[in-house]
């Protein structure tokens, strides 16, 4: 029984491997601009008037794409954005806020208030290593409001984070992928 547990473990580890190296292919070898800079480019189209909460690169049908969602805090309304490969938009609508994202709305302020720009928290995460950004979101846990970004490279997954408050890394025990 122990040995069939660990053989399913190792598994899917190596699934999970397999799908970040292939992320990582994919967008190393495409001629499109990278997700940061599809990130940079909507947080200068918006910067005065939104910022963004949530960044995703999804691959869905075998497209490339970007859910991007943003604060407007003039209007107390999302925005979500759909856009393409290349930064054009598919989709957008609007949305007010739900109940249960008191955290991102709070944190959206918080980034308004220190004149912070997801893309440049991103890029001062971003090691030498060459690695692409999939994911970025702000939180807010446990009295402590962060932005948390996640890269793929060519050795997987990983997670950093950024204290929002003090602007300082926040170290990570364990990051799930």
């Amino acid at each position: 029984m122990k040995h069939f547990f660990l053989s399913a473990l190792f598994f899917c580890s190596g699934l999970c491997h397999a799908s970040s190296s292939a992320i990582f292919d994919k967008l190393n070898n495409a001629n499109e601009p990278s997700p940061q800079s599809i990130l940079k480019n909507i947080e200068t189209e918006y910067l005065n008037t939104a910022v963004i909460v949530e960044f995703e690169l999804e691959f869905e049908k075998g497209q490339t794409t970007y859910e991007v969602t943003l604060f407007e805090q003039k209007h107390n309304r999302f925005i979500e954005l759909l856009v393409d490969v290349k930064g054009k938009l598919i989709e957008l609508e609007y949305a007010p806020p739900e109940l249960d994202e008191d955290d991102e709305v709070a944190a959206a302020k918080l980034m308004r208030k220190k004149d912070y720009r997801m893309y440049q928290l991103v890029e001062s995460l971003d090691s030498t290593q060459t690695q692409y950004l999939i994911e970025a979101q702000l939180e807010q846990d446990m009295g402590v409001t962060y932005m948390v970004a996640t890269f793929v490279s060519l050795k997987g997954r990983h997670k950093k984070a950024i204290d929002l408050a003090t602007g300082k890394n926040l170290p990570l025990l364990r990051w799930g992928n």
